[in-house]
């Protein structure tokens, strides 16, 4: 049986602040941490990010390392892939977690070919085999229409990446607090840069669709991109965020962002408008909302066996309708 004494996250950090998949990833490495009897360690790399790290000691971590140094202060391959490659190496971890983020499919990948062992991305379940003691991952296949149950009994160090908004979050501790701990990181300095960051572009500030608290999305039903087009202006006019499903982004009416489901992004809003979706598995599992409202054309459609209320009828013509009320 595969024994684990040790489970590392490599959390991120995101405007100042903790990203929400480290929080969610503290929630369900303690869960496999008690059940292996395992001790369980998070890492954060970045500048000027003690303050946040002492902040997140109220969460059920045994140990924080942080690597803090002004080389950390971007998101660079380079320097971040070699500080956790030693972190790695000191501590010797059994089992490494992190974000399925942009730069986590990215960063981790990196650093478990620099450990010469696997990684799977994408998780949207982590468990333990009883007998093996190996992590089962499951996650969605390649059809991108079923989930998987994966494993890697030949890892030298199992890595999985989780999806964000798949767990919830973890609660803070109540009278336990981990240790905190300091990693150097002075030589970094010597390291010769291959390329580097002059300058950042902000963007207009946006509301990720795991962060919304209502979200409008259309399907097929909507017909198009005119259906879509109308489906902007009622989230706007309403103050929600826009998704649809993965049919729609492979017609090109919707971005890849907006993509909701097992291929996409898992949200958990507080209300849930689903326009002419029909209620697919694979889409319905990104959906984890407070309320569900549905508007479909065909009665037996399966995403009324999701909806808390459900309107039978055109979904585009529902919204044109809508549209033409006085603000």
């Amino acid at each position: 049986m595969k024994k684990t004494s040790k489970i590392l996250i490599i959390g991120e950090i995101q405007n100042q602040h903790a990203a929400h998949v480290t929080v969610e990833l503290l929630g369900e490495g303690r869960k496999l941490a008690d059940s292996l009897d395992a001790e369980l360690i998070l890492t954060i790399v970045g500048n000027d990010v003690e303050k946040t790290c002492k902040d997140l000691l109220r969460y059920p971590a045994d140990r924080i390392i942080a690597a803090d140094h002004p080389s950390l202060k971007q998101k660079q391959l380079e320097t971040h892939s070699r500080i956790l490659y030693e972190i790695v190496k000191e501590q010797k971890p059994d089992m490494i977690l992190g974000g399925a983020t942009l730069f986590g499919k990215t960063l981790l990948p990196t650093l478990a070919a620099m450990l010469g062992t696997e990684v799977i991305t994408d998780a949207a379940g982590l468990e333990i085999d009883k007998e093996t003691g190996e992590l089962l991952v499951t996650k969605p296949a390649f059809d991108g229409k079923s989930m998987s149950v994966v494993s890697m009994p030949e890892a030298p160090v199992q890595m999985a990446l989780a999806k964000p908004g798949v767990f919830k979050k973890a609660c803070e501790t109540d009278g336990r607090e981990g240790k905190f701990t300091a990693f150097s990181a002075d030589w970094l300095q010597e390291i010769t840069e291959r390329k580097r960051t002059l300058d950042l572009i902000k963007e207009e500030k946006k509301i990720s669709l795991e962060d919304a608290h209502i979200i409008a999305a259309g399907g097929r039903g909507l017909k198009g991109p005119e259906g879509f087009r109308l489906l902007l202006q009622f989230a706007e006019r309403i103050g929600a965020q826009a998704g649809c499903t993965r049919p729609c982004v492979d017609a090109g009416w919707m971005l890849p962002e907006q993509q909701i489901g097992q291929t996409g992004c898992i949200t958990k809003p507080d209300i849930y408008i689903a326009f002419g979706i029909s209620g697919a598995v694979q889409h319905m599992t990104g959906v984890r909302a407070g309320t569900v409202i549905a508007v479909n054309s065909n009665p037996n459609a399966a995403v009324f066996k999701y909806c808390d209320y459900g309107i039978v009828g055109d979904a585009k013509k529902i919204l044109e309708e809508f549209l033409k009320l006085p603000l």
